[in-house]
């Protein structure tokens, strides 16, 4: 069943007739998935069999207005999110690099991806009015068959970046100002790690705050750049990939020559603090790369780990760096206020204006 044309102006709450004729089925798994629902639930809300539901998802039959006035009361949003004619394609969750390291529910997963669909939609919104930046990483593009290669393809990105080899102060401003959307994992969703994923010719990293190690949350932002860049194409999930992922992290973050140069050959646990303070990664991700790159033998790096977890700070380091916040989102949107309200950019996104201000501050680390 085809929806008809969205009208150019958007209907208001008492269009209820309305709404029954320009019902758009994706809208409303994509608001069953953002709330987190399963369809026995949202069935169950709404005095519907999960068949039932099933069926106005798929676009089968199109609910009633009773039934679609219950729908938005259930879901809590206005009737035009369920008419609304979005050119942004839900992301799909075989196109993000999930990793695999952590069981997180399916549920977690869709409720992430149906919010990165709602950016894209705020992002093409925005676009229309400020110019964003443009995104410079699939000119990187490229699948390296070994390590040393990766290592080549960290270095070609940060020279070209204008990088130089010294340390990157803060990675998220600088994933931004390279056209990344870059936003935060909200706390219902605790158990899925940062992922990324190209949509809609957009590069989108979601990051998980954590106050307690901001030089993992670095690392993390480098490793989905490594994903981005390396495997556009690779399923994911793969152990390989994460493997690969995890080498440009630490590559981008901390290049060979200098570290060579600066690395201890012993285990020295002043001089691997006062690098991490410099390189702003964490005194962990310094010892693999120093026994990576041959500075550390293999018995010095399992003494390294039976220390570091010995004295806890294998999961909470000392000497930690500033937290990183997006901004890019929050910017625009305050760039947008001079000409339209919160009330009017979330109604031409057919959302609420508590769910746009939501969909902002998630990009807030606080």
């Amino acid at each position: 069943m085809t929806s008809p044309k969205e009208p150019v102006i958007p209907i208001g709450h008492s269009d209820i007739h309305l709404a029954a004729h320009l019902f758009n089925p994706v809208r409303l798994t994509l608001a069953r998935e953002l709330r987190g629902l399963t369809k026995a639930e949202l069935a169950a809300s709404v005095g519907k069999s999960p068949a039932e539901l099933s069926q106005f998802e798929m676009g089968r039959h199109r609910p009633d207005s009773k039934t679609i006035a219950a729908l938005t009361l259930a879901l809590g949003v206005p009737l035009s999110f369920l008419v609304r004619q979005t050119a942004t394609v839900p992301l799909s969750s075989d196109a993000c690099h999930f990793r695999s390291l952590r069981s997180a529910s399916q549920r977690e997963r869709r409720k992430l991806l149906s919010m990165g669909t709602l950016l894209c939609d705020l992002i093409r919104l925005i676009s229309e009015h400020i110019q964003l930046p443009k995104e410079q990483l699939s000119r990187f593009t490229q699948a390296p068959r070994s390590m040393d290669e990766i290592e080549k393809c960290a270095v070609q990105v940060r020279r070209e970046w204008g990088l130089g080899l010294g340390p990157i102060p803060n990675i998220t401003k600088l994933l931004e100002a390279k056209g990344v959307l870059v936003t935060v994992i909200p706390d219902g969703c605790a158990e899925v790690e940062a992922f990324s994923v190209w949509h809609d010719g957009k590069p989108i990293v979601f990051l998980v705050p954590d106050k307690t190690s901001t030089s993992r949350v670095r690392y993390d932002a480098a490793h989905e750049l490594g994903h981005l860049i390396m495997h556009a194409d690779v399923a994911p999930g793969s152990p390989d990939a994460e493997r690969q992922a995890n080498r440009f992290a630490a590559a981008f973050m901390v290049p060979r020559e200098p570290f060579l140069m600066e690395c201890p050959r012993r285990l020295d646990w002043g001089h691997f603090y006062e690098l991490k303070r410099r390189w702003r990664m964490s005194v962990a991700a310094l010892v693999k790369r120093a026994f990576d790159l041959g500075a550390l033998t293999e018995a010095s790096y399992r003494r390294a780990f039976i220390h570091l977890n010995r004295t806890g700070e294998r999961f909470q380091e000392l000497d930690e760096p500033p937290v990183e916040q997006p901004e890019l989102l929050l910017r625009s949107i305050s760039l947008l206020s001079e000409d339209f309200s919160i009330e009017d950019l979330a109604s031409r996104l057919g959302l609420s204006s508590s769910d746009l201000i939501w969909l902002v501050r998630c990009g807030q680390a606080t």
